[in-house]
């Protein structure tokens, strides 16, 4: 299956994303971003929204594909909400396009807390998102 193409992790850089998170200060203002970066996501088709490709331990639904070439990691995400499709853009900003070593590498945590976005996720939200990245971290070392 052909993965819907996005601009996260190519047009789309982490230095990009930095840059605009930064400059956005306070809660509702990084989440009105994450609200654009989520319109940025292609419509993800239904077929791909399958019981094979959901992500446990995501209060919320989230989908979830990578494709391994000979180099290259490449990842397509949904998910239910705008703020979750918004966070999925950062995940694939981080991710998509990478290699297992450098997705190993990277501390998406980390970044998060630079950014200043970690203390806004809700618990829940933050759980979701490390199972999604250590279900990209997982999978990148098969």
């Amino acid at each position: 299956m052909i993965l819907p193409t996005h601009p996260f992790g190519t047009e789309i850089s982490l230095n990009n994303l930095s840059e605009r998170l930064s400059h956005a200060q306070g809660w509702e203002a990084k989440n009105r971003l994450l609200v654009q970066l989520a319109r940025e996501l292609p419509e993800f088709p239904i077929e791909m929204r399958d019981d094979a490709h959901r992500i446990s331990g995501c209060e919320s639904q989230v989908w979830l594909w990578l494709y391994k070439n000979d180099v290259q990691i490449q990842i397509a995400a949904d998910g239910d909400s705008k703020i979750i499709k918004g966070l999925l853009a950062l995940v694939l900003a981080a991710y998509h396009g990478k290699t297992a070593e450098e997705i190993s590498q990277f501390d998406f945590t980390a970044w998060l807390n630079e950014l200043g976005l970690q203390r806004f996720l809700s618990a829940s939200r933050g759980n979701g998102l490390k199972a999604i990245v250590n279900h990209i971290k997982n999978q990148a070392n098969l």
